[in-house]
């Protein structure tokens, strides 16, 4: 039995506050269907990080995720839009 391959799309671009929970769920439950997550954040790896940053709406990426982690860049987009900020 292969790989089973999910699809990412229905994960919704992260684009403020209004849906950072949604755009949280889902991204956690995805990670965690492909063995990318751990102790509540995402594995290190450049598929986890991919799909960070595929579902966060363009305006929103930092220039610089281009050299972080994925927990880096998840916490940032944590902080940066999660309720309690």
């Amino acid at each position: 039995m292969g790989n089973v391959e999910l699809d990412f799309s229905a994960i919704p671009k992260l684009h403020g506050r209004q849906n950072f929970w949604q755009w949280r769920i889902l991204l956690r439950a995805y990670l965690e269907a492909n063995d990318l997550w751990k102790n509540n954040l995402p594995k290190e790896s450049p598929h986890a990080k991919f799909i960070i940053l595929a579902t966060v709406q363009g305006d929103k990426i930092e220039p610089a995720y281009d050299d972080e982690s994925c927990q880096y860049i998840f916490q940032n987009l944590e902080h940066r839009f999660g309720p309690y900020n």
